[in-house]
């Protein structure tokens, strides 16, 4: 299973335009009482969740046009601003935010396909993480049109995220879980992958099974009930994915 970096973020971006286009028609076929319902995660609605999209879209496509003009831009001015837009914003009908989503994430993609191939090492300003090369901005944004997709409960499971984007998740995930102290020990073994991914500071239960599975449990979105332990027993209580 090979995680290497790509050459450049614009070779993501035909994967990317594709997962846009399969939640753009998830979230065009949602009527207003369809936003109002839960969705997977805690406390928020489906139009909290598709007002999230939208609002991570356009904060990207700030850092893009930091990294381009050379202007002090932060994603986002503080996280209450964050949260409060996102409150604010899902209290609309589903046509608009269908829309919104869809202006947000085409003009994030415009953005993305129209930067300078020299410019995508530029850094700028991450809420929450500092000063990070803009790069990150299209293979985040990828990961906010997946995982979010399966937040708003119509269909969209782990398995149907791409490959790439669930092998290059799993090892990101297992390393960012490998040194928190709230972490269980376990390894993970992804199905066809030789590589045994140390947890929680190693040892305990082996879990296996397909990588998209393994994933979605490690992110909260599935139950597990598809994995192996070995020895055999209850699988590992994993901490909270970030939001």
């Amino acid at each position: 299973m090979s995680h290497d970096e790509p050459q450049s973020p614009t070779d993501l971006l035909p994967v990317l335009r594709t997962s846009v286009k399969r939640l753009l028609a998830s979230a065009a076929a949602l009527t207003d009482d369809d936003v109002r319902a839960p969705s997977l995660l805690p406390g928020w609605s489906r139009a909290h969740v598709l007002t999230h999209i939208a609002r991570s879209a356009d904060s990207r496509t700030r850092l893009l046009t930091a990294a381009r003009t050379g202007r002090d831009l932060p994603q986002y001015s503080d996280e209450d601003r964050r949260e409060r837009e996102i409150e604010e914003g899902a209290g609309r009908r589903a046509a608009v935010l269908a829309e919104d989503l869809e202006t947000a994430l085409h003009r994030f993609l415009m953005a993305a396909d129209g930067h300078p191939e020299d410019a995508w090492d530029v850094p700028v300003r991450w809420l929450g993480a500092g000063l990070r090369p803009v790069r990150g901005t299209v293979s985040s944004m990828l990961r906010e049109v997946e995982v979010h997709h399966t937040d708003l409960a119509t269909g969209h499971r782990p398995t149907d995220w791409p490959p790439h984007f669930v092998e290059r998740e799993l090892v990101t995930t297992a390393d960012a879980l490998r040194d928190r102290a709230d972490a269980p020990a376990m390894v993970l073994l992804a199905d066809g992958d030789p590589v045994l991914r140390q947890v929680g500071g190693g040892g305990g239960p082996q879990v296996t099974g397909p990588a998209a599975e393994l994933l979605g449990w490690l992110t909260g979105r599935t139950d597990g009930t598809v994995l192996t332990v070995d020895p055999p027993g209850p699988l590992p209580s994993v901490p909270a994915w970030r939001n």
